[in-house]
C-alpha cells in the first residue's frame, strides 16, 4: 500500500481519527491550517495535517488548552525549537492542577460531612426550611471559614 500524499475532509477524518466537526474547529482556532480547495471547493489536506492533529491530540493528553497547543505550532510553524515554552506551560499546567485537586478534597470532605450527618429520614426540613442537610452543610462551611477568608 502506497502512501498518500493528501486527503480530502473524509480521509483525513479515517486517518486521524478526529472528526469533521474537530477539524473545521481546528481551522477556525488556527490550530490546523486552512487546506487548500479543489476546484470543486472540497478541502483537500497534506499527510502534515494527520501529524498535526496526532501532535494536538498528544499536547490535549497533556492538558494543554487549544491556545496554547496554538502557541507552540506557531512556534513550531516558525522553526524555532518550541520545548522551553512547551516546559513554561506544562509547569503552569501542574500548578492549576494541583490547585484544582486541593479544591476537589476540599469538597470531597463537606459532601462527606454533609451525608454523614444525615440519615435515610424524609420530610424533616421544618418550617422555613428548604432542605436540612444543604442549609446544615453550608453553616458547618461557613463556620469553618477563617476570619481573614470572610472579608
Amino acid at each position: 500500500m502506497g502512501t498518500q500524499e493528501s486527503f480530502f475532509i473524509g480521509e483525513l477524518v479515517e486517518q486521524s481519527g478526529a472528526s469533521r466537526d474537530t477539524i473545521r474547529y481546528y481551522e477556525a482556532a488556527g490550530v490546523l491550517p486552512e487546506p487548500r480547495r479543489s476546484e470543486a471547493g472540497y478541502r483537500i489536506y497534506g499527510v502534515e495535517a494527520v501529524d498535526r492533529l496526532r501532535f494536538v491530540d498528544q499536547a490535549k493528553a497533556l492538558g494543554l488548552t487549544l491556545g496554547q497547543i496554538a502557541d507552540v505550532l506557531a512556534i513550531v510553524d516558525e522553526e524555532r525549537e518550541p520545548c522551553q515554552h512547551v516546559r513554561r506551560a506544562l509547569e503552569e499546567r501542574l500548578l492549576e492542577t494541583r490547585r484544582r485537586i486541593g479544591e476537589l478534597r476540599q469538597l470531597e470532605r463537606r459532601l462527606a460531612d454533609a451525608l454523614s450527618r444525615t440519615g435515610d429520614e424524609e420530610g424533616t426540613a421544618g418550617a422555613g426550611c428548604r432542605c436540612r442537610i444543604i442549609e446544615e452543610a453550608a453553616g458547618s462551611a461557613a463556620a469553618r471559614k477563617t476570619p481573614s477568608a470572610a472579608r
